[in-house]
């Protein structure tokens, strides 16, 4: 292997291109080498003092035969990385961890949340993750790990670390917009009744639902993780590892309280809905009962048969209409005292 270089801080702009494959190597924990040669990475793996990541976006046939010769994985873990859509999970094999965690990209609107899988292989002294398309988010893992200086030292627990917190990072934006969202939405329905917020709150409760959909079950995997003893990572790992389920409690908390109060709008606003139809229902009825006798009347007085009352006086129908306007005024009268119009 050729004489590691000096360390050499390492910045990563942010459009940099992702090739399929990227290998990258800490030697003896002092130095970065990066493009490694696929053929050479189970000779870099094979002194434990180094430390191996190896990155793979849209995965084929090729791919797969390669983390089975290089790494020695167990086929139905590479089957499972080759199939995307699974559930978050952690299964434990001879030699390694496969664990399956999503990422959020940047910018993305509440309304459509599109989780970005990633699928970690975790050995003794190597990481590779595999997923489809781009993920920001290990782009932004790597320049962390790659300036963490000493801690690098601390072996495959820190590399683990940083690229599952820089993923479980992703949703804090996401949770505040859907936040800002909800309160916003909150106040406009009670205040101006604008029912057309309601399809803007319908689609973010489905954003929560895909959140949660994968929150629970990622909290659920590293509670497994930090129960279970490991042979893999230092004991001191294990207060980086807590960190990111201390995240995950966080995120797994803000999406039910979310949840509750998008919930708590919803059930405010119909009640408000349904206060305002029976507003609506008692002037209706009002209303009806005031032509209904105002029709009931002339329309008795107006039949054609003899002896009409007060047909034959002079000022008949004077007294007729003015009885009527009486009546109709003595029920909106009513209708005011018991505050139904």
């Amino acid at each position: 292997m050729p004489t590691p270089p000096p360390m050499v801080e390492a910045s990563v702009a942010a459009d940099a291109p992702h090739p399929k494959l990227r290998a990258i190597a800490c030697v003896s924990g002092v130095s970065i080498e990066r493009d490694i040669p696929c053929a050479d990475i189970s000779e870099y793996i094979r002194d434990r003092d180094n430390l191996v990541w190896l990155d793979v976006q849209d995965p084929g046939e090729e791919e797969a035969e390669l983390l089975q010769e290089e790494f020695g994985f167990h086929p139905l873990a590479v089957e499972d990385a080759l199939h995307a859509d699974q559930r978050p999970k952690i299964d434990e094999y001879k030699g390694f961890l496969f664990m399956v965690a999503y990422a959020l990209p940047p910018g993305g609107h509440p309304h459509e949340i599109e989780p970005q899988e990633v699928d970690l292989f975790i050995g003794r002294n190597y990481l590779v993750t595999v997923h489809r398309g781009p993920v920001p988010a290990l782009q932004d893992a790597l320049g962390r790990w790659m300036r963490g200086g000493e801690m690098m030292r601390e072996g495959i627990g820190f590399l683990v670390y940083t690229v599952l917190d820089t993923m479980i990072d992703t949703y804090f934006p996401v949770l505040e917009s859907i936040e800002e969202e909800v309160e916003e939405a909150e106040l406009r329905l009670l205040a101006d009744n604008d029912a057309g917020r309601m399809p803007s709150l319908l689609k973010v409760k489905r954003s929560l639902v895909t959140l949660r959909r994968l929150g629970v079950p990622m909290r659920d995997v590293f509670g497994s993780l930090l129960r279970r003893e490991q042979t893999l990572f230092q004991p001191q790992t294990r207060i980086y590892l807590q960190d990111v389920y201390d995240h995950l409690l966080r995120i797994v908390d803000a999406i039910e309280t979310e949840r509750e109060m998008l919930s708590s709008a919803t059930d405010a606003y119909l009640a408000v809905l349904s206060n305002r139809l029976n507003a609506t229902m008692k002037t209706l009825t009002i209303i009806t009962i005031i032509v209904a006798l105002v029709g009931a009347i002339f329309g008795a007085w107006g039949m054609n048969f003899e002896n009409i009352p007060f047909s034959d006086q002079q000022y008949g129908f004077w007294v007729l209409l003015g009885g009527t306007f009486a009546a109709v005024g003595t029920a909106v009268w009513l209708a005011l005292r018991r505050r139904w119009l």
